[in-house]
């Protein structure tokens, strides 16, 4: 049956258990006192108000990626001992995947929300508040998708949150050093618009220049270049969002047609 042709208490049905698991999911709750009580922090020692909306935007940063990850490749694995009863339901298996993901999305964002008073206590203007509430949110979408994909892919736990932490590393670490790296080269310094491009694949990279620039004018040069610079720092937030829909929505596509494809 179509998805959309499901009666709303399918719906209901779905949001209620996975609301109750992820309330009990141990890494929702110490994402939780990671944020708040790293706004908290934030707050207490920026020396200046203004500097509190950078701080909120490194602490967004480094850590949901990170926590995004990990919470939905163990919420995932939640599940499985509970796929027989739950595939024996008149309902389409994707439909798991997709209550799951958005009610993890959900609480994960009302976190953030929370996460954002320490700025409105700093004086923030309300569109400083929406960027990097909407940012943080982008980085929920695309970290959390990638872990619930992450843990339909495999077996064990363990094995689902080692995945997890390396594909975090090499989000977060080695696809900057490369760039880097190429940036560098002499041959590359003339085509910034290579390693410009490969920075904004990266969600994690898009979600920090549009907020670097969105919070503050900041100079950006490249060798070499072009009018499309321009072109490019205006288009930003617009092209972060597109980027954010598009990883979504690829990972969903692969972790609802892998369990489709499962067998019990």
């Amino acid at each position: 049956m179509p998805l959309t042709k499901l009666p709303t208490s399918v719906y209901r049905a779905i949001l209620r258990r996975e609301a109750t698991t992820t309330f009990h999911n141990r890494f929702v709750q110490i994402f939780a006192m990671i944020v708040i009580g790293g706004s908290i922090a934030v707050g207490a020692l920026s020396g200046r108000p203004s500097a509190i909306p950078f701080g909120l935007l490194l602490l967004f940063l480094y850590v949901v990626p990170l926590f995004g990850l990990l919470i939905g490749v163990s919420a995932a694995h939640e599940e499985h001992d509970e796929r027989a009863f739950l595939w024996s339901q008149p309902v389409p298996r994707s439909i798991y995947v997709l209550g799951k993901t958005a009610t993890l999305v959900g609480a994960l964002a009302v976190v953030l929300l929370t996460a954002l008073v320490a700025a409105a206590v700093g004086g923030a203007t309300p569109g400083t508040l929406a960027l990097l509430w909407g940012l943080g949110v982008a980085l929920v979408l695309v970290s959390v998708s990638g872990g619930v994909a992450i843990g339909q892919y495999t077996n064990g736990r363990a094995r689902g949150l080692m995945m997890a932490l390396t594909l975090w590393f090499g989000a977060f670490a080695l696809y900057d050093a490369l760039a880097l790296a190429l940036s560098s080269v002499e041959a590359m310094q003339n085509l910034p618009v290579v390693w410009v491009s490969l920075l904004l694949l990266n969600p994690v990279d898009a979600v920090r220049l549009t907020g670097l620039f969105g919070l503050e004018n900041v100079p950006f040069s490249a060798p070499g270049e072009a009018a499309w610079m321009a072109d490019l720092l205006t288009w930003l937030p617009a092209w972060t969002a597109v980027l954010t829909v598009a990883w979504t929505g690829l990972l969903l596509l692969l972790a609802c047609r892998h369990l489709r494809r499962l067998d019990l």
